[in-house]
């Protein structure tokens, strides 16, 4: 399973899904409304670390409570976009939150969680590193569960 989240605005947090009408990125803050009442401690978790533009650490940190909130999200994307409580833009009508040059503006994160089979299967490929257009760098690095 992959997430992508992005940063936007005034150093919002989105959650980039594709949709059959293109991407579009769901601001979870403002949707965590969402996840209530079948997961209120999702939406906690999502909510306190994020509302204020908060670090994306505490998220890693907390990530078992996080992902299930931000799946959740996702499905109900796919299912109802039209569902009241989801905030969601086209992903070409967002900006992309200005960076200040520092490693607390990183614009996007991918996260991708390999299953116990696809690691014992998978060979160590290479990591590699891309920039482009000079301001964005993407780290694809992949290891093997002992």
């Amino acid at each position: 399973m992959t997430m992508k989240l992005v940063r936007f605005g005034e150093r919002r947090t989105g959650l980039v899904v594709e949709l059959p009408t293109g991407p579009h990125v769901i601001d979870i803050v403002a949707s965590v409304g969402t996840l209530l009442p079948e997961d209120p401690v999702s939406s906690g978790v999502l909510n306190g670390i994020l509302r204020e533009g908060g670090s994306w650490a505490p998220l890693i940190e907390h990530w078992t409570y996080a992902r299930a909130g931000l799946k959740r999200l996702a499905e109900v994307a796919l299912r109802r976009p039209d569902h009241p409580d989801l905030i969601m833009r086209p992903f070409d009508g967002i900006l992309a939150a200005p960076s200040t040059g520092n490693s607390e503006s990183i614009a996007a994160l991918e996260i991708t969680e390999l299953n116990n089979d696809a690691a014992s299967n998978r060979e160590r490929p290479p990591i590699r590193d891309r920039v482009a257009d000079e301001r964005v760098v993407a780290l694809d690095a992949y290891r093997n569960r002992v």
